[in-house]
């Protein structure tokens, strides 16, 4: 950007016609580096009866080689390559092909036409059609997140973002298959063109080409980058691909299954890659190869997925091996990782000519991740993850043209809203809802609401309802820095149903709210595959929910998410807490806790902030996890061991411990004339509360009323049927402890001794 380009104003409008009306007119936007302001300068040109060319095109990094799969299926992941041009722009100075080109993301590129790898291919298409240039005051705007010499296909992405260019600046119309032919004549191999073209998980061949053509030096080879990369103008037409030279078909993928990236910090170029492959196979390893392709394609359509299946398919002897000289450890690296020791796993494979690894899984997704880079950080070498989806439209062009902008009609897709998305998720969901079936409650989604049958759920004479209403908090912003949903709907499940226990209630069903500015399907499956689990934890249905997308309410791809949860107490029995049956001396007990569960994550996120920590850096209090994984425990739910006890009468009260601490949720469940004498030394602080309290330099008092200490439920017992209650807790597989007992209450409700302990 020059001087003059760096002091322009940056402007926005809302439509065409709001420009075309100014009174100030055009003056107004001078904003050459700034797409909206290109916007502007199209609805001049209108107004000047010339009518410039305005879209998009969007085209998915991908995965190649996959296993055994040798240049034979590739698989399109989330990762989009973005384009934008703009014809009819004036400027003062000329540019080279009537093109200039700006650019945003990983790496940098060249930007000079003729150079540039998407330029460039549109170029040849070009060329081939009899135009040498492109038309004038084109604008090219090229956002590319893919990283750069990764195996992740950026080279294929801009070669078929750059045919896709060519065809829509010439309007030469060309269908997908007509652009793979010309991708494959720069882009010898057909799996990661197919597979960002079409998109999803694709096997392709390439017929033979005519090897004069081949050595023409007015076709840009891909695959040498950086140089020398052919597509010399030399004035003569190149040679113009056949038709039909590449061969695809489109395999099935089991939605459950994502893609794990781990993308060390170096490249590996194709043609290095290329370079350590021998000329000749062995035998017995080609048959291999092809017995494992056979079955992999089918295998990783299947639902649910079968992980030794997958693991072996993904296995090779002709690909990977001899890769192991340009990354270090990766032998090691892909046999560190199996099913049977990291659940959730599928397979393992380098992705495309490396060094990026791939891992296949259904869940766990951070804890495999993790670990794959631990093991990169062995051979020195310092890594970043994302988890990926199958990004099954490939190539998409959209076009804004500025006369259809004012006319057409709109709908709610122009509002940012996707119906089709909506459903996609009901239908990624239903198995996850209907494991959640109880008696009285089919689980089954898509109605107006949930039903409950009291009757068939045991309560055969009316009950006493209890509801409860709670959401996550803060802790959601973990879970987005470390993209991971699977744990967070569990802990609002738990936020509700532990609050109906404390009051004798059995949970019978539960109901969620998601709401986003734009629902990201896989975003939102995971986390209500969460709650799901957390249902099934509680013994409660999940019988319906709400999704909401509200583009402005939100940002990107955070989100909210609420629950509420329905439980009932039989007729004649106690509601909790019974305070009037409390006496002096009755024992208190304590149920542990796994952490910080879901109540504090403010302070959390300050302290982390404080010392430096990432969410993926190693945690000071535990060496096998990360920070954010850890913090990332889900909330115990504790229905179930408590049930047998509610149901023998054996408990007075109980306070589970939530935001307030020890301080604010005893008291709650007792009687004013009496307080809670505790013993602090008699239950385990878990590591990451000691760390956090140090780190933090908390004080006890705001210890106890911040954080659960290490408690997530504190009961009433009757000190006659203590050891019975004791022991009912045990068989239900909790470990109570004796922490202390009530006491005739003088100035606050819960009085702390061996609070030292904790320092």
């Amino acid at each position: 950007m020059d001087e003059d380009d760096a002091n322009d104003e940056l402007v926005t409008i809302d439509s065409w016609h709001e420009f075309l009306d100014r009174p100030d007119g055009p003056s107004v936007f001078r904003a050459r580096d700034n797409w909206q302001a290109r916007l502007a300068a199209a609805a001049l040109s209108i107004s000047r009866g010339q009518v410039p060319l305005v879209f998009e095109q969007k085209v998915p990094c991908s995965s190649a080689n996959i296993g055994p799969g040798f240049d034979v299926i590739g698989l399109a992941l989330s990762i989009w390559l973005q384009i934008r041009l703009i014809t009819g722009e004036q400027r003062s100075e000329p540019s080279s092909y009537n093109c200039r080109i700006t650019y945003e993301g990983k790496g940098s590129v060249d930007l000079r036409a003729d150079h540039n790898l998407i330029t460039q291919t549109a170029l040849y298409v070009l060329r081939c059609h009899d135009k040498r240039a492109f038309p004038e005051g084109t604008h090219v705007h090229i956002i590319n997140p893919i990283p750069l010499g990764r195996g992740l296909g950026s080279s294929g992405a801009a070669v078929v973002a750059g045919v896709a260019l060519a065809s829509e600046v010439a309007q030469l119309g060309l269908s997908k298959d007509r652009i793979l032919d010309y991708c494959l004549m720069i882009e010898r191999h057909p799996d990661n063109v197919a597979a960002a073209l079409y998109g999803g998980f694709v096997g392709s061949y390439l017929k033979e080409l005519n090897p004069d053509d081949m050595k023409r030096i007015e076709i840009p080879l891909a695959e040498v980058l950086p140089a020398p990369q052919g597509g010399e103008d030399t004035g003569l037409t190149p040679p113009i691909p056949p038709y039909d030279i590449g061969k695809h078909i489109r395999f099935p993928w089991a939605k459950e299954i994502k893609c794990i990236a781990i993308i060390p910090d170096f490249e590996v170029s194709t043609a290095d890659a290329r370079r350590v492959l021998p000329t000749t196979y062995d035998k017995a390893d080609v048959i291999y190869n092809l017995q494992r392709v056979a079955l992999l394609t089918t295998a990783l359509g299947q639902s649910p997925p079968d992980p030794v299946l997958i693991f072996d398919g993904m296995q090779d002897k002709v690909h990977q091996p001899y890769r192991k000289g340009l990354i270090p450890g990766l032998t090691e690296i892909l046999r560190s990782v199996t099913p049977e020791k990291n659940p959730g796993l599928l397979g393992i494979c380098l992705s495309g000519a490396g060094p990026t690894i791939l891992a296949l899984a259904t869940e766990n997704f951070s804890d495999i991740a993790e670990h794959l880079i631990g093991e990169f950080k062995k051979e020195g070498i310092t890594c970043d993850w994302q988890l990926l989806e199958p990004a099954y439209d490939g190539l998409t062009v959209t076009h804004e043209s500025a006369e259809s902008k004012e006319t057409s009609g709109m709908t709610y897709a122009d509002a940012g809203v996707s119906i089709e998305a909506g459903n996609e998720l009901v239908q990624s969901i239903k198995s996850a809802v209907a494991s959640t079936k109880r008696p009285g409650a089919d689980a089954e989604i898509g109605g107006f609401g949930g039903t409950l049958d009291l009757a068939a759920a045991g309560y055969t004479e009316p009950p006493t309802l209890v509801q409860a209403v709670d959401g996550i908090g803060t802790k959601l912003k973990i879970a987005f820095a470390m993209d991971d949903f699977s744990t967070v709907g569990i802990d609002l499940v738990a936020m509700n149903v532990n609050d109906l226990v404390v009051q004798g209630a059995e949970p019978l069903t539960f109901m969620d709210y998601y709401g986003c500015s734009k629902l990201d399907v896989a975003d939102a499956s995971r986390f209500i595959k969460g709650v799901a689990e957390g249902c099934k934890q509680a013994g409660c249905a999940l019988v319906g929910g709400e999704t909401a997308e509200m583009p402005g309410m939100y940002q990107g791809k955070e989100f909210d998410a609420a629950g509420a949860a329905t439980g009932a107490i039989k007729k004649g029995r106690k509601i909790l807490p019974d305070k009037k049956a409390m006496r002096e001396g009755d024992v208190l007990l304590g149920l542990k806790s796994n952490g910080v569960h879901s109540n504090g994550f403010s302070l959390v996120r300050k302290i982390i902030e404080k010392h430096g920590l990432s969410w993926m850096d190693q945690a000071p209090w535990d060496s096998s996890k990360t920070v954010g994984a850890s913090l990332l425990a889900p909330t115990r739910i504790y229905v179930k061991p408590l049930m047998p006890a509610i149901e023998q009468d054996l408990i007075l009260g109980m306070a589970h411990i939530t935001g307030g601490g020890l301080d604010e949720n005893i008291p709650r469940m007792l009687p004013k004339h009496l307080a809670a004498d505790i013993n602090v030394s008699s239950w385990p602080v878990p590591a990451v509360l000691k760390w956090l309290k140090q780190a933090g330099n908390v004080s006890n008092k705001e210890f106890a009323r911040t954080w659960n200490t290490g408690l997530g439920m504190v009961l009433v017992v009757n000190n006659d049927i203590a050891q019975k209650a004791i022991d009912t807790l045990s068989q239900a597989g909790e470990e109570p402890m004796r922490i202390g007992a009530l006491i005739a209450r003088k100035d606050e409700g819960v009085v702390l001794h061996g609070v030292e302990h904790w320092s």
